[in-house]
């Protein structure tokens, strides 16, 4: 089975150069802990996010405001970006502490990157593209790292990565809280 991925840890700057070249099919070892140590905990649903969730209810809640924050900052990379930061409510297993995992989607999860329209005065300005998510449409290419849910799953088991990560709930919390214009539409603030 076809699994593209970072390996789970990187000693140093070397061999980051190193796994550039790092083949699909070369066996992985999972980090130290199990996949069966991890997959019972990570299949049940990091939180509960309320079907009717506005900002103001976001902004009074602060378990929902943090994990707001965490996906605004976690999704704002562009997929396939190593990380050492995990927010607070992935895995808590010391074994994925100061360990390099990749950010990666699900299959059903596409990055865009967010407008980049900056004005000051009359002068246009220019910035580096932050990106964010949305949920994959009719039309979008087709997934380049996890293109199956069974690789979701065993990249989630790896890295200590709740199963429910960039869920359809999760995605509709950190886009009511990307920045929009008058009108509505996103933008580059």
């Amino acid at each position: 089975m076809e699994f593209p991925t970072t390996p789970p840890y990187l000693k140093g700057t070397a061999e980051v150069y190193a796994m550039a070249n790092f083949q699909a099919d070369t066996p992985i070892s999972p980090a130290p802990s199990s996949p069966e140590k991890q997959s019972s905990a990570a299949r049940v649903p990091t939180f509960s996010i309320p079907a009717d969730l506005t900002q103001a209810a976001v902004e009074a809640s602060p378990q929902l405001k943090r994990l707001q924050q965490d996906l605004l900052v976690l999704t704002s990379f562009v997929d396939n970006s190593s990380l050492t930061w995990r927010p607070s409510w992935f895995s808590d297993d010391s074994s994925y502490q100061s360990v390099f995992w990749t950010l990666h989607n699900p299959p059903h999860v596409v990055t865009e990157e967010m407008p980049k329209e900056a004005v000051y005065g009359k002068q246009a300005l220019w910035r580096a593209g932050v990106m964010t998510r949305r949920m994959r449409k009719e039309g979008d290419r087709e997934p380049l790292w996890m293109k199956t849910q069974a690789q979701w799953e065993r990249y989630c088991d790896m890295y200590g990565i709740p199963y429910d990560f960039l869920c359809e709930d999760q995605i509709r919390l950190l886009r009511l809280g990307l920045p929009r214009s008058n009108d509505g539409q996103l933008c580059g603030k």
